[in-house]
C-alpha cells in the first residue's frame, strides 16, 4: 500500500481505493438514516389547498408541476383551533375529513376533482402519501 514514514509515496491508486471506500462507507449507512422518524425524508408527496367547492366538484391548488394527474386520490384535511397556547398563539388539530380524486389537471398549479368521501369545502388542505 503506502509506507507510513513517506506520507508523499500515497500512489494515485491506493488515493482513489481510500475515496472509494469511503464512499461505499457512507452510502452503506443512508438506508439506515432514511428509516429513522426524524430523517429528511417525508411522507406526504403532495400538497395544496381546496380553492373553491360547489357541492361534490372542488377545484385544488395541486398541478402538473407538482406531479399531479387524473385518478389520484388525495386526502382533505382540515385545520382546527382546539385552544389558545402559551402567550396567546392558537393550537390546531389536523382531522382528516373526506378524499378528493383528480378529475383533471387544469395547468401547472390547479386541478379539478371530486369528492368521493367526506366533505371539502374552501381553505381545507389536500395531501397525498408516499
Amino acid at each position: 500500500m503506502f509506507s507510513t514514514s513517506n506520507p508523499s509515496s500515497l500512489s494515485a491508486r491506493s488515493l482513489r481505493n481510500i475515496v472509494l471506500v469511503a464512499c461505499l462507507a457512507a452510502l452503506a449507512s443512508f438506508p439506515s438514516f432514511a428509516s429513522e422518524p426524524t430523517s429528511l425524508i417525508h411522507s406526504v408527496f403532495m400538497r395544496g389547498q381546496v380553492l373553491e367547492a360547489n357541492g361534490e366538484a372542488v377545484v385544488i391548488c395541486v398541478g402538473s408541476n407538482d406531479g399531479a394527474v387524473a385518478g389520484q386520490e388525495l386526502d382533505v384535511i382540515r385545520h382546527r383551533r382546539v385552544a389558545s397556547g402559551p402567550k396567546g398563539m392558537a393550537q390546531f388539530r389536523r382531522t382528516t375529513v373526506g378524499k378528493v380524486r383528480i378529475d383533471q389537471v387544469i395547468d401547472g398549479h390547479y386541478a379539478e376533482a371530486t369528492v368521493i368521501s367526506g366533505e371539502a369545502t374552501a381553505s381545507d388542505s389536500v395531501e397525498l402519501e408516499r
